[in-house]
């Protein structure tokens, strides 16, 4: 868990440095199709907790998606 969280930590700031205008874009893409499918579904050890996962971030996430550095940091956790 600790090294996976140090990978996370270095991908973020690579991604962020050069993705300044691509930040919100590049949560976008991966986060759409991975929050309610990717990690929504391994991730969650229960059917119903599947469609509520993506709900909860959904709603808090929808207003952090211009904000960037908040977005990628929780859901990036989610994936991992």
């Amino acid at each position: 868990m600790p090294t996976e969280k140090a990978d996370l930590g270095t991908k973020l700031p690579h991604l962020q440095t050069p993705g300044s205008p691509g930040g919100p874009r590049w949560p976008l893409s991966p986060f759409c199709p991975r929050s309610p499918g990717g990690p929504g579904s391994p991730k969650s050890p229960g059917s119903p907790s599947g469609p509520r996962f993506p709900m909860k971030p959904l709603s808090p996430h929808s207003p952090s998606f211009p904000v960037g550095p908040t977005l990628p940091l929780r859901p990036e956790t989610y994936i991992f």
